[in-house]
């Protein structure tokens, strides 16, 4: 039987026979940490829009943090 080896060119491990995955564990965790920080990046820069939006179309009269 052939061996397989990971997908990613700079890895190259050798996967144990009836591994499912085409990927090494060490690089599918890799590519989940790279989607996770993504989502965050994408929502923080919503929220920054929405924000700003928000900002924009009241004239910076609504300041939630200001303690009357």
């Amino acid at each position: 039987m052939k061996e397989k080896k990971c997908k990613n060119k700079k890895c190259m491990r050798i996967l144990p026979n009836g591994y499912k995955y085409h990927y090494c564990e060490n690089c599918r965790n890799e590519q989940a940490k790279n989607v996770k920080n993504a989502g965050t990046g994408v929502l923080s820069l919503v929220g920054l829009v929405g924000v700003t939006a928000i900002a924009i179309i009241t004239k910076g009269k609504i300041k939630p943090n200001v303690k009357k």
